[in-house]
């Protein structure tokens, strides 16, 4: 039988592995399954290198790199975010060092489960072609890969399969991975990840494709057996420099979505019609007007030949922060956290229509049977993926980033570390944060600074010595733990 002592340090080192609470989804909310909290989505796009970077079998993928992934997840700590949405992974390759980062930092993921790659996506113009047991091995894999980390919030079973009425038959496609994945992960027992849609900005058909996927067939919650997804991204980019409520059909975006049964948030936003991005979206996204919705993730992080980045990663692995960069952490310091945390027992409790006709118009497709799985899935999901390697947190004990970093400003930032959250991140500056973010610290004047340039209006900096108390405080009471430990 184990010791006393030997139970209580595995129950230290799992604390400091754990940082956060994992989230579920409540009615119309994702709720924090702790502290009872709503969560509001504040995140970012992250594929350094594009689609065109996705190279399977190369042993690298976005979450494989430590060094990268704790060098983003300092910055991205100082911003604010709270979420990381990533499309390219590949799944047989080992993600626990940058996992483990990110969910020290507070950081949740949202993950794709397809690539653009042959195989492993369903073919937009032919789903029947695609759906097969090979191309479900793989996304049972990611789910393998991903499903263990606590700060896994979520996956996207396809993305923009749907962007106009001659292809809205990939509906029941949809629906059926949406299904497979649920049924797999059901098997393994454990935590039921939400598994959700991110649809194109396409406003003829947008309402009914949310309609689609998120009623009910059974008249339930489904379960595992119908494929109702469990969120809904929306990809808009309808706000752009000057834009207003009304302007950028936020208003309608508003009034579509304010009887939502799943959460909903932009899976991509952040036009840029004019550069640099001014953010103005901000206050009106987290705002009573859209209260039926829970956020976003700007796109993206690293500059790519789009140029829609917030940093620019150089040749040697330095990094640059842009200007979009600088202005959204303003944006985000001016919001109220406490009522973006606020959960509404209402919204939460809310349980989705039954499927139907009457759901849809415009000639949507309107057949809900789905798909039967292909020849060889049953036994997939009995027996699981071969090959697949299952993650695990491990604990972090590098936190200081060996990599230069440049502020607008031009002055190399040094000492820049991530800190523990024990909840998710939130922007260090907003009103409500008791803790959060923490602002770049620079050696030279050994205090901390924003990332954001000086001028910067309604922003503030946090305190460098509330940040460094709380992480001594915290240090000492671990080595305090193992004294006590070392006594029994």
């Amino acid at each position: 039988m184990p010791s006393l002592r030997t139970a209580l340090a595995a129950s230290a080192l799992l604390a400091v592995a754990a940082a956060v609470n994992p989230v579920q989804v409540q009615g119309q909310d994702f709720i924090d399954t702790a502290t009872g909290k709503r969560f509001q989505v504040l995140g970012v796009d992250y594929q350094p290198g594009g689609s065109a970077g996705y190279n399977p079998g190369s042993g690298v993928d976005p979450l494989s790199n430590p060094t990268a992934c704790l060098r983003d997840a300092s910055l991205m700590q100082s911003l604010g975010l709270n979420t990381i949405r990533v499309y390219n992974l590949d799944p047989y390759i080992d993600h626990n060092e940058c996992a483990s980062i990110f969910n020290y930092a507070g950081i949740y993921m949202v993950l794709d489960v397809n690539s653009p790659l042959p195989n492993e996506s369903i073919n937009q113009m032919a789903p029947w072609t695609s759906y097969n047991s090979a191309y479900l091995n793989r996304t049972f894999a990611i789910l393998d890969a991903f499903r263990e980390y606590p700060n896994t919030l979520g996956f996207f079973s396809a993305n923009e399969l749907i962007n106009d009425l001659t292809n809205d038959f990939n509906a029941p496609y949809i629906r059926a991975v949406t299904r497979d994945l649920k049924a797999y992960m059901a098997a393994r027992g454990g935590r039921q990840i939400p598994v959700g849609y991110s649809a194109a900005d396409v406003r003829p058909i947008l309402v009914d494709t949310a309609n689609y996927v998120s009623c009910s067939i059974s008249g339930t919650n489904d379960g595992s057996s119908g494929g109702k997804s469990d969120f809904f991204g929306l990809n808009s980019y309808s706000w752009c420099n000057g834009d207003n409520f009304m302007t950028s059909t936020y208003d309608v975006l508003a009034s579509d979505f304010a009887n939502t049964t799943i959460p909903v948030f932009f899976s991509e936003f952040g036009c840029i019609q004019t550069k640099p991005r001014t953010w103005g979206e901000i206050g009106t996204l987290y705002s009573p007007a859209m209260s039926t919705w829970s956020g976003g993730l700007v796109y993206e992080w690293t500059q790519e030949a789009n140029d829609y980045g917030l940093v620019q990663v150089n040749g040697d692995g330095s990094l640059t922060i842009l200007q979009d960069y600088v202005n959204l952490q303003g944006q985000y310091n001016s919001l109220n956290i406490a009522n973006l945390q606020s959960a509404n027992t209402t919204a939460s409790s809310l349980t989705p229509p039954v499927c139907g006709a009457n759901l849809l118009t415009g000639g949507f497709f309107s057949n809900f049977t789905l798909p039967n799985q292909p020849p060889g899935v049953s036994s997939l999901i009995a027996s699981g993926a071969p090959g697949a390697s299952v993650g695990t947190t491990v604990s972090v004990t590098a936190t200081s980033v060996a990599i230069n970093v440049t502020p607008v400003s031009g002055a190399v930032t040094s000492n820049l570390a991530i800190t523990r959250a024990v909840t998710a991140n939130v922007p260090a500056g907003a009103t409500g944060s008791a803790t959060g973010s923490v602002a770049v610290r620079t050696s030279a004047s050994a205090s901390a600074t924003s990332a954001r340039a000086s001028g910067a209006s309604g922003s503030s900096t946090a305190s460098p010595g509330a940040a460094s108390k709380n992480t001594a405080a915290y240090g000492a009471g671990i080595a305090g733990l193992f004294m006590w430990l070392a006594a029994l």
